[in-house]
């Protein structure tokens, strides 16, 4: 089982506040900044995705995408058009969170596919059921590692703002 503290040590977080008269356009408000300023956060599916893999295990509830600007710099901002990308997968047994995804960025041909998964954990988490601010916890290389992060990150904030 990981450690505790190499959990805690990987962590990031940030904060994203839905852009007013929107339903899926969201703004970094503070925490750290790997993911775009930019964000469009879905309740369903934003385009058709297979149904194999982890798409077989959680159920989809939503899609998380982004672009780089000119400006920004991340270690995800790597080949144009500075996409990143990842479905939000929902577990039941931790009701707390929205979901989970595996960041996917834009490769060379600027695409993103199996093959430009960075295995880069998000965990999505909302104060109120209207998802007007979403918090998402960052774990770098991961994705593999998902029921140890989502027990500690559980555990760490069992308390729920309703």
């Amino acid at each position: 089982m990981i450690e505790e503290k190499f959990i805690e040590a990987a962590m990031q977080e940030s904060w994203y506040q839905r852009k007013p008269g929107t339903s899926s356009s969201y703004y970094h408000k503070a925490g750290c900044r790997i993911l775009p300023n930019r964000l469009s956060i879905s309740r369903d599916e934003l385009s058709m995705v297979r149904k194999k893999g982890r798409n077989l295990l959680h159920p989809v509830i939503g899609q998380l995408i982004g672009q780089f600007t000119k400006n920004e710099e991340s270690p995800l901002k790597a080949n144009s058009p500075f996409m990143v990308r990842t479905q939000i997968w929902h577990i039941p047994e931790y009701p707390l969170f929205i979901g989970y995804g595996s960041i996917g960025i834009s490769n060379e041909e600027g695409k993103i596919d199996r093959e430009s998964d960075t295995e880069d954990l998000i965990i999505l988490e909302v104060e109120a059921p209207d998802w007007e601010r979403i918090r998402i916890f960052y774990f770098p290389a991961m994705i593999k590692k998902l029921e140890e992060v989502m027990t500690h990150i559980s555990n760490k904030f069992t308390k729920k703002i309703y």
